[in-house]
């Protein structure tokens, strides 16, 4: 589950910084749920 939460949160950090808004959120909600 861990594991999956840090993908989330890396591909959260990257749509991020890229200015992927909607994908960010999206990535982040469900890191938040593997949490």
């Amino acid at each position: 589950m861990l594991h999956y939460a840090l993908i989330f949160f890396v591909i959260s950090v990257i749509a991020g910084l890229l200015g992927f808004r909607g994908v960010e959120s999206g990535a982040s909600k469900i890191a938040k749920v593997f949490f």
